[in-house]
């Protein structure tokens, strides 16, 4: 499928200042729904009219037709929507481990993490790898428990989980409403109202907390509240005293803690229903840091400009995209840079803004914004872009070695070529990709990860 461009001077965005965006890299196990979820964030900020179906191959980040095919998400897809006033960059990712370099490559290039759990199996492998490499790279920490509709599901089970095998400040800041097939809705602990069901539809504005659930809803969020308050001391003495804390100032606290590594909140909903999307969304903007509030991830001195490439996209109509978060300064329309790894010069042309498979243009984007260039000469994966010369040590991404290989030939004899190009653009858009020939056999090798 191919990717799809506006047409010049149309749909032009303008630069978002580095304090109103967030970059969130959706993460998890295999089969947890991340891209359901990124779907319905989309459809809840309205940036599409309808919400998608993984097996119905109508969402947006999964456009590929091999994804569609096998309903699984095999590379990491760019989207964007605005709440409450801010853009929120949201980088969908793969579950499986064999694809698992791209949501590596995503960890490098966000403030914040949103992993997603399953209700019925709690915290499984892949998660607690990315967490790892989450920890590793400072990144603030959101998890959302998923599929709460399903048969066995359980949050507080997840829950446990969550804080027995990721960490123990894993504190619910959503509650169910009923369980499995007779789940109505969540309750948001923060600002004490309860979000109902929308069965697929956009969600209504929250409504009363059912007086059933007051007495379980009070002691959630009692620990909610004491894991804020152990972060901020002025807090803590009001808190101790009797004294009754605002909805923004604990709001506020939370995402200093959120930002600092010293809590991290658990979310839930249905991300196929659209349940618990808009408390999601509120979180995101509360919780995560911008790019001004958490400092760009890198230093790199004497630079105006720059930019890190963290995926690329071997299209065959569009040519090679490159995907870049921008270091420093603003990167726009015509700007020469130079390429760190070849020290050649690259000359941008439109800058793109990502929506999946759809491009958007704009002007230019600020420090900490992610979007794309087309058809520069020699621009790979894990690339910085800079406004001069100078030799600067930056940390590369950390790709797994390949564990298996396999000899790959032609199903038609004179197809070498072909075959070849095929590969080539393979391993373009998967760093973990390997290709060689055995100087023995003569045969060419691919090797990857499992």
């Amino acid at each position: 499928m191919a990717a799809q461009t506006a047409s010049p001077g149309r749909n032009q965005r303008m630069a978002v200042e580095p304090g109103k965006i967030r970059n969130v890299a959706v993460v998890g196990h295999r089969g947890t729904g991340k891209t359901s979820l990124v779907e319905a964030m989309l459809f809840q900020a309205g940036a599409t009219n309808r919400l998608g179906v993984v097996e119905a191959g109508s969402t947006v980040s999964d456009w590929d037709e091999d994804e569609q095919k096998r309903q699984m998400s095999l590379a990491a897809s760019v989207c964007n929507l605005e709440w409450q006033g801010r853009k929120i960059n949201l980088v969908d990712t793969p579950g499986d481990a064999g694809f698992q370099g791209d949501a590596i490559a995503a960890l490098r290039v966000v403030e914040g993490a949103l992993f997603v759990l399953s209700a019925v199996m709690g915290v499984e492998v892949q998660t607690s790898r990315l967490w790892q490499r989450a920890e590793e790279h400072d990144l603030s920490r959101v998890l959302f428990v998923n599929m709460l509709d399903r048969e066995r599901a359980d949050f507080f089970r997840a829950l446990e989980s969550a804080r027995a095998q990721l960490s123990d400040r894993c504190v619910a800041i959503h509650l169910p409403i009923g369980a499995e097939h007779e789940l109505t809705g969540i309750v948001d602990l923060l600002h004490m109202c309860a979000y109902m069901d929308p069965e697929g539809q956009r969600e209504s504005g929250p409504t009363d907390i059912p007086a059933e659930l007051q007495d379980q809803v009070n002691e959630y969020r009692e620990k909610l509240l004491d894991a804020v308050v152990e972060t901020d001391e002025g807090l803590m003495e009001r808190y101790l005293d009797g004294q009754e804390l605002g909805v923004e100032e604990v709001a506020h606290a939370l995402k200093e803690a959120v930002t600092r590594g010293e809590v991290f909140p658990v979310a839930c909903g249905v991300a196929s229903k659209n349940l618990g999307t808009t408390a999601l969304l509120d979180l995101l903007v509360e919780g995560v840091p911008s790019p001004a509030k958490k400092g760009e991830p890198v230093e790199i001195p004497n630079t105006k400009i720059a930019a890190f490439v963290f995926k690329t996209i071997a299209d065959p109509f569009a040519g090679r995209i490159n995907v870049f978060r921008v270091l420093h300064g603003t990167v726009g329309g015509d700007a020469n840079l130079v390429n760190l790894r070849t020290h050649g010069k690259e000359r941008i042309g439109q800058v793109l803004v990502l929506q999946g498979k759809d491009h958007t243009q704009t002007p230019e984007l600020s420090t900490g914004d992610i979007g794309a260039v087309a058809k520069l000469k020699d621009v790979a994966t894990g690339d910085v872009l800079l406004d001069h010369e100078e030799p600067v040590e930056l940390p590369k991404i950390d790709f797994p070695e390949p564990v298996m290989s396999f000899a790959i030939t032609p199903k038609a004899k004179g197809d070498e070529e072909k075959m070849a190009a095929g590969l080539r653009r393979l391993a373009e858009e998967d760093p973990t990709i390997q290709l060689r020939r055995d100087q023995q056999t003569g045969e060419q090798l691919l090797s990857g990860l499992s």
